[in-house]
């Protein structure tokens, strides 16, 4: 057997070449509290811990995608809160011209309202996340709602001429009827309604008469978001919903048909028929706030169950994967002073030299 400067400055250098893989390793478990070679200390049990970190992902996933989906209904249930508030002031204004046509100052405030809360709606309605329209439907890249009241002015006009009458002679009877479910009918045959207007076109029975058409492009299909593995909710409304078309409809008729150059009775006419589809539609956009409140609720329990479901993923990683940090930090320092102690014997070595003992 020989031994030699040579063979041990080889041996300090593979043991130091050791030690500082150790010590890599070491350090990369007490920083993360994970094994530094997950597949080599596992083994068969690797692909255990690939099956958990799958579903973390997952789950991680779907909580992000329930966070958007809360966002959206919690934006959609603002928008209609603010919708309601509008459709409370007008109903107020429109109160006081039902309890006295003549009051001009009144119906002026109504017609003012009306035009300022119909283009506030209008720009409510196309509020968009993302770039998602939130009241469109399932058609999320088109803007839903569009200002038609043209058509309500020219319609009305029409129905006018039909009658014979001018907004100045035009009576609360006739109104009436052209407000009434049967419309008015006029010598020729021809009915007039004014709620067709804001009704389904249902091609091709009527493919060119004025409807909601004209005030809305949102589909009625609504968009469907998973929120769990086995739920999912509608998160999205539709410009075409009962409740905005009637509203829609009462902030049209106030602003369109020239209610101030009418007379006191057919004042009270346009009013009490405007005071009734405002009525309705708040009571419409309630019933959509509680739709919305009940999503929200069951989104919050979704979250509830995944954020268990994520925990419980996660403590089966710990316990494959975790490492004992305190055990690390021991093992860190002790091959820290190995590392040290083969250095300083390498450099003794290195000053080792046959030539100093001939």
């Amino acid at each position: 057997m020989s031994i030699s400067s040579l063979s041990f400055n080889a041996a300090t250098r593979a043991t130091i070449l050791r030690l500082q893989s150790e010590l890599k390793d070491a350090t990369t478990e007490l920083s993360s509290g994970r094994h530094a070679d997950i597949g080599m200390t596992l083994g068969r049990l690797t692909g255990d811990a690939v099956q958990y970190h799958s579903q973390e992902t997952s789950i991680v996933k779907m909580l992000e995608s329930n966070n958007l989906v809360t966002s959206r209904l919690e934006l959609m249930d603002d928008t209609l809160d603010d919708l309601r508030s509008s459709a409370e002031s007008v109903s107020s204004n429109l109160m006081t011209v039902v309890a006295n046509g003549a009051n001009a100052d009144a119906v002026a405030g109504s017609m003012i309202a009306a035009k300022g809360a119909l283009g506030s709606l209008i720009g409510s309605l196309n509020v968009n996340i993302t770039g998602q329209y939130l009241f469109a439907g399932a058609q999320t890249d088109q803007l839903p709602m569009t200002d038609a009241s043209n058509v309500v002015a020219t319609q009305f006009q029409a129905f006018l001429a039909a009658a014979g009458k001018t907004p100045e002679t035009v009576t609360k009877d006739e109104l009436t009827r052209y407000f009434s479910k049967d419309g008015f009918t006029a010598t020729g045959g021809q009915i007039y309604r004014f709620d067709d207007m804001f009704a389904d076109n249902l091609p091709p029975t009527a493919p060119l008469q004025p409807s909601w058409n004209d005030w809305s492009t949102a589909s009625d299909t609504p968009v469907v978001s998973r929120i769990s593995k086995t739920e999912t909710i509608e998160s999205s409304l539709s410009t075409s919903d009962s409740a905005i078309r009637k509203i829609t409809a009462a902030y049209a008729l106030i602003g369109s048909v020239g209610l101030d150059k009418m007379g006191a009775d057919a004042r009270t006419a346009v009013a009490s028929a405007a005071y009734e589809r405002v009525g309705d539609g708040m009571k419409g956009l309630t019933a959509l706030q509680t739709q919305i409140g009940g999503r929200l609720n069951r989104v919050e329990i979704a979250n509830t169950a995944l954020n268990t479901q994520k925990a419980l993923v996660q403590n089966a990683i710990d316990r494959l994967e975790g490492v004992d940090t305190a055990e690390a930090g021991l093992r860190v320092s002790a091959l820290e002073t190995q590392l040290q102690a083969s250095f300083t014997v390498t450099g003794r070595l290195k000053n080792l030299s046959l030539l100093n003992y001939l």
